[in-house]
């Protein structure tokens, strides 16, 4: 599970501070603290400077940290395979990942449904959108 939580309240840092510097809801830090919601790599940059901890801290590999600058430490996670908390499966961080795509796609269709609605021919649209005027005729 990530460190989140902890390293706030030592800091005395709201959810709503955490959640202004990311530019969420603070019901979205609950999620973040909880391990419900994968943090992502951004936000585990961003959170790491501004708790001023590396990402290995932040994410519980290991204990508090005051030698790795605060910049590099998302590449240290990185590199070791640690882009998301440590009580999230990898089965769950996938899914969620393919739940995400999935909401694109359909806002991206709707997005070529509009525009041809607008009467932008569908070679415009395909070449904007990067999608074969065989899908777009199939959304249509």
């Amino acid at each position: 599970m990530n460190q989140l939580k902890a390293l706030r309240k030592e800091r005395n840092i709201s959810q709503a501070d955490i959640a202004n510097e990311l530019g969420i809801k603070p019901a979205a830090v609950s999620k973040y603290e909880t391990g419900r919601v994968p943090l992502s790599e951004d936000s585990i940059v961003r959170l790491c400077q501004m708790l001023d901890v590396s990402a290995d801290t932040l994410l519980g590999l290991s204990g508090p940290d005051t030698s790795a600058p605060a910049e590099n430490s998302a590449i240290t996670s990185k590199v070791m395979g640690q882009i998301y908390p440590a009580s999230v499966t990898m089965e769950d961080y996938l899914c969620t990942l393919l739940n995400t795509i999935a909401r694109q796609k359909k806002q991206m269709d709707q997005t070529i449904r509009n525009l041809h609605t607008c009467g932008i021919p569908t070679a415009t649209i395909a070449r904007v959108t990067a999608t074969s005027e065989e899908e777009i005729l199939s959304l249509l």
